[in-house]
């Protein structure tokens, strides 16, 4: 599907490796914060997570970094018919060659997470999904060095990843704020959502289930993301 229609908005994704899923749709529709003002996508891929955070908050500015040449043509389209009144900007770069002049308020990332799996043969599809272009520990520390000191950070991951990212959060003085699971289905535990900030709050543990036994979206997926899906779920 080289289109993919939200709501308000498209999502053209024709030369990207990998294409709008669930992971997205979840972070996108999850993640929050009190009056931001600017919004830094690590690893944007098709610039999706920037255009559901604009029509969500109004940010003065959204800066999508992706290094992968393919998914930086598709997410430069989308940003350039962005509806929102957000102005979004898109980078073809590293985030650990990323050198901003300020620091971010939001910080918002799907990162590529498969360490110990076999590689695609497709190099996009393998940097995309890979940890090798962006590692677990680079992508806290980048938080880390970008995040200001009353920001907060929004990350999606596998759900057996969790005790890594809180130990590296902490080993880079992150402190976890919202920690929510992730079910695929009941009783199975698929990705884990969690925000971090650079002072230490009350944690905020929560939970989410995406289908019920018989694979139909639960009515609390619907309810969460309706404003985003063009159609009935």
């Amino acid at each position: 599907m080289s289109v993919f229609n939200f709501k308000h908005f498209q999502i053209h994704q024709k030369n990207a490796a990998l294409k709008v899923g669930t992971d997205s749709m979840l972070l996108g529709s999850l993640c929050n914060w009190k009056n931001p003002k600017l919004l830094l996508d690590i690893g944007t891929g098709t610039g999706v997570l920037s255009l559901m955070c604009a029509q969500r908050f109004s940010f003065e500015k959204i800066t999508g970094i992706e290094l992968s040449e393919e998914a930086f043509t598709d997410a430069q389209i989308n940003a350039q018919n962005n509806p929102f009144p957000s102005k979004i900007s898109i980078l073809n770069q590293s985030i650990q060659d990323y050198k901003p002049a300020g620091e971010f308020d939001a910080i918002i990332s799907n990162p590529p997470f498969f360490e110990n799996s076999s590689k695609n043969p497709d190099a996009d599809k393998s940097l995309a999904r890979h940890t090798e272009s962006l590692s677990f520990l680079e992508l806290i520390q980048s938080i880390a060095r970008l995040l200001s000191k009353d920001g907060k950070a929004w990350i999606i991951v596998p759900f057996e990843s969790k005790e890594q990212l809180i130990q590296l959060a902490k080993a880079n003085d992150l402190f976890v704020s919202d920690l929510i699971t992730i079910f695929g289905k009941p009783d199975k535990a698929t990705r884990v959502i969690l925000s971090f900030e650079k002072k230490a709050s009350e944690l905020r543990i929560s939970s989410l289930c995406i289908r019920t036994e018989d694979g139909s979206y639960t009515e609390e997926y619907k309810v969460l993301t309706k404003e985003f899906h063009d159609r009935s779920l």
